[in-house]
């Protein structure tokens, strides 16, 4: 290998551990803080799992220390519904509204925030739907799903999804472009490895040194490009890059997932 291909391949190998290690120095996140009707039941449910102080009930409702404000109302938003998104909105706090028994006639609550879960009369709390919202609503869902471990699933299936989308859309592109794609594309999948590896917390990492997992990262990175160099000499080559960038990061998502799943 030439000096300089060398020196290319120590400069990303130190920016993929770089990488892998980057969502483990985030900040720590606040609480779910829920407020409003049966809001002890919904914390039951919600935090089943959390640690200490992830999931808790705050009447009246604050922002304070809270990653997100989860307000459970039955019926029409009133004036304090109002005040308390306007505060959230002030310092960047997202409000997810949970519509109990929701009428034809009621104010929407989408006027005052986009993250609504509605809850039909009889059949409970809809968790999963509350803690999709939730993932999608959060600035660092990957830190919050490392204390909440309801948001794990929806965390990682958005992460995972969005990885795959990003993966393809540059192997496709990166066949009509003069830089390689293989970089960017290893980009994207350590991204998804740092996250998967944020929304588990430290427990789920302790078996996952980040050295390794970036090294096999960009081995796997390398297989790849191969294999779809050989697979265009009889595919459209933009096809072919896609699939396999597509293909190769659900692969690696699947396998950090049973490697945690052992762990």
């Amino acid at each position: 290998m030439k000096s300089g291909g060398l020196t290319a391949a120590v400069l990303e190998a130190r920016e993929a551990l770089r990488t892998v290690q980057d969502k483990r120095a985030q900040d720590p996140v606040g609480s779910v803080v829920v407020s409003g009707t049966l809001a002890e039941q919904l914390v039951r449910e919600l935090g089943a799992g959390a640690e200490p102080g992830a999931v808790v009930v705050r009447e009246p409702p604050s922002i304070a220390g809270a990653e997100v404000v989860v307000r459970v109302i039955a019926g029409d938003p009133s004036d304090a519904d109002d005040a308390l998104v306007r505060a959230a909105d002030a310092v960047g706090t997202p409000v997810v509204f949970v519509q109990l028994w929701p009428q034809a006639n009621w104010r929407s609550l989408f006027v005052l925030s986009p993250f609504v879960v509605e809850c039909r009369a009889g059949e409970g709390f809809p968790v999963r739907d509350i803690a999709r919202t939730i993932a999608r609503a959060v600035g660092h869902p990957e830190a919050l799903a490392a204390r909440v471990p309801l948001l794990d699933d929806p965390v990682e299936s958005s992460v995972i999804a969005t990885a795959i989308a990003r993966a393809a859309l540059l192997g496709a592109v990166g066949t009509r472009r003069s830089a390689p794609a293989r970089p960017l594309i290893t980009l994207a999948q350590l991204r998804m490895v740092s996250s998967l590896r944020a929304a588990e917390g430290s427990e789920g990492q302790k078996e996952l040194p980040p050295a390794a997992v970036a090294g096999a990262t960009l081995a796997a990175s390398f297989v790849l490009r191969a294999a779809a160099r050989v697979a265009a000499r009889s595919l459209p080559a933009p096809l072919v890059n896609a699939a396999v960038a597509a293909g190769g990061t659900w692969a690696l998502a699947e396998l950090m997932r049973r490697l945690q799943a052992r762990e």
